[in-house]
């Protein structure tokens, strides 16, 4: 490895000083070959993926004071602009790559940029949460977008209300936002929620994101800055901070790091770029901006062989396999944070959650045996090929153990419930369920003896609740009002079989708010919509429904087998 080389690895390792640092990116900013060496070597060892991800640091107000310009007096001000200050050198992630966009020749899309196989160039703009280089305020066309000019305070000796001083401590995060519904928009993936800054682990305990409270003379730069605003602007930005502190305390603490994300990379981009998000007349047309922006900057993450890949195809051939990228990274990123989460558990090699206990494990396979109906082979509910996984990670999991069997087992289980759910609903405490066409009377059968009515439900005779369903479907349809009713399945909890019978009046009807138990009466005697109402309360209360929903809280399947999907290698 040269020295470069062995330099720019440190690099991508966090593990430079600041100065050495901004030689690296400098370098990376003007030499292409540069920036192929560190996506080679990103795709040779995945280096970044493996790291801890980065905590935004809560000193943010006061760095970005550092910066601040000078505020202009109103005479100043109303007859000529201020001076721009010089453009940072562009990042590896904006320069130097031409890219179907550049050229004309590539689609109209819209991709948020890599965090994952391209985070080597986002590395380059979080590299600013690293170093504190934040200073958006120095931007020329921030004065724009906080349209300066006359307010109501006239004078900079102008005393500020006392519930003003929070809001001007906060300025810096604000200034270039324009209301909760921006903010909230760039939490989103597609903008900043999927930066390494933003997207930290609950399980580390982050400190709460609180921004420093500036003194002396670095107060009295925000104050002026805030003074030099129009009334209504004023007035916006003391809705923004009343609305983020209205939120949850998680909630909150992520938006500010949502801010401070921005307004890096607002700082880390080159002046022409940077006066266009700021100088956008209105918030959706400066969201549009910094889509617009992402995306080039994730074009421009691009290594060379996935460029020409890309350019290899046509327009609609190439939204397809940006598509693709986005939903292998989103995968990769989701299961490396369910990872992280788990740690602990997987090195330990611990049974995982509800397997951990042998009754809940015989619970949970009970319920498969019966909801999928494995002993049955007319009526089975899997597919053949998930038929075999199934019985593949059973044997697995009893046989060997430890969390990563019982977990494929878990996933495995928890996915075909999702799929069939629909179909998962209670058979009657009396009689038989109805399979057949005999079974609907003669008042209801006759619609049944041809037709569509036949065509639609003639594959499904024998099976329960499939034939059933599909009676219900047309009678639904356009005939709806020509089909007399007809009982297809129990809708009432008399009708129910026990265990479902008791959880339904001793343990859900208690933990229901008046509202929703008046809701669930009301749709007593309609049949599917009683049982479904059942499985959505259930799962709202966070109770397992017996027979229909899997053993266990809801929530935490959810969370536990839920997050992944199925394009997780090696757990289906």
């Amino acid at each position: 490895m040269d020295p470069f080389e062995a330099e720019l690895v440190a690099y991508l390792d966090g593990e430079l000083d600041a100065e050495a640092a901004r030689r690296i990116e400098a370098r990376l900013a003007a030499d292409p070959d540069a920036r192929g060496k560190a996506a080679a070597l990103k795709e040779t060892f995945g280096l970044l993926d493996y790291l801890p991800r980065t905590e935004p640091s809560p000193t943010f107000a006061t760095r970005t004071l550092e910066r601040l310009p000078v505020v202009q007096a109103p005479a100043a001000r109303s007859g000529s602009q201020p001076a721009p200050v010089a453009a940072p050198a562009p990042s590896a992630a904006t320069s130097g790559i031409v890219t179907p966009a550049q050229s004309g020749s590539g689609p109209q899309f819209l991709a948020p940029p890599p965090s994952s196989w391209g985070r080597w160039a986002a590395g380059l703009v979080v590299a600013a949460c690293v170093c504190g280089a934040a200073g958006y305020f120095a931007s020329g066309a921030l004065h724009a977008h906080l349209s300066p000019g006359h307010s109501q305070r006239d004078g900079p000796a102008q005393e500020l209300d006392v519930a003003d001083h929070v809001i001007v401590e906060r300025l810096p995060l604000y200034a270039a936002a324009d209301d909760l519904d921006f903010v909230n928009e760039l939490a989103k993936g597609e903008f900043f929620g999927d930066e390494p800054c933003v997207l930290v682990d609950p399980a580390t305990k982050p400190p709460a994101v609180e921004p420093d409270k500036p003194s002396g003379a670095a107060f009295a730069k925000l104050a002026a800055a805030f003074r030099a605003l129009t009334a209504a602007r004023q007035q916006a930005v003391r809705d923004l901070d009343r609305q983020l502190r209205g939120l949850d305390g998680p909630t909150r603490d992520q938006r500010y790091r949502v801010l401070e994300a921005y307004a890096i990379w607002l700082d880390k981009l080159p002046e022409p770029e940077r006066k266009q998000v700021l100088a956008a007349d209105t918030a959706r047309r400066r969201l549009d901006e910094v889509r617009k922006i992402r995306n080039q900057q994730w074009l421009d993450a691009l290594t060379a062989a996935q460029r020409a890949k890309l350019n290899s195809l046509p327009a609609s051939g190439q939204a397809d396999l940006i598509r693709q990228w986005r939903e292998e990274e989103q995968a990769h990123r989701e299961e490396w944070a369910f990872y992280r989460t788990y740690a602990d558990d997987v090195v330990a090699n611990k049974t995982p959650w509800p397997f951990d206990a042998p009754s809940r494990q015989r619970d949970v396979i009970e319920f498969a045996r019966a909801a999928f109906r494995l002993d049955d082979d007319r009526a089975r509910r899997l597919e053949e090929g998930e038929r075999v996984r199934y019985a593949a990670s059973l044997a697995l999991a009893t046989e060997q153990g430890g969390w990563m069997p019982w977990y494929a087992y878990g996933r495995n289980v928890y996915a075909a419930t999702k799929k069939y759910e629909r179909f998962l609903l209670p058979e009657p405490a009396t009689g038989e369920p109805v399979t057949r066409y005999e079974q609907l009377g003669p008042r209801v059968e006759r619609f049944f003896e041809k037709g569509k009515g036949r065509t639609t439900t003639q594959n499904l005779v024998g099976k329960w609740p499939d034939f059933a369903l599909a009676v219900n479907a047309f009678a639904m349809s356009e005939k709806g009002d020509k089909i007399p009713p007809a009982v297809l399945g129990p809708a009432r909890p008399g009708e129910f079989k026990e265990p479902l019978r008791h959880f339904v009046t001793r343990e859900l009807i208690p933990a229901l708010s008046p509202g929703d138990r008046k809701a669930l009466e009301a749709l007593e005697g309609k049949w599917p919509e009683y049982p479904n109402a059942i499985v959505r309360l259930a799962r709202q209360c966070d109770l397992s429904a017996p027979g229909l929903m899997l053993p266990g809280s809801p929530k935490r399947w959810d969370a536990m087998y839920g997050g992944l999907g199925p394009r997780v290698k090696g757990l289906n």
